[in-house]
């Protein structure tokens, strides 16, 4: 019914995929703000 043993094998692989999600949403909230610096909006 629920297998623990393959739940705690398979817990690194979630964590690595987790772990690049986190990067990429990083990677795109920089750029916005630096892109946000790069071209200020014009009042």
């Amino acid at each position: 019914m629920f297998n623990l043993q393959a739940l705690l094998e398979s817990l690194p692989m979630m964590g690595y995929g987790m772990l690049g999600i986190f990067i990429a949403v990083a990677v795109i909230i920089l750029a916005v703000i630096i892109l946000g610096k790069i071209f200020p909006a014009k009042k």
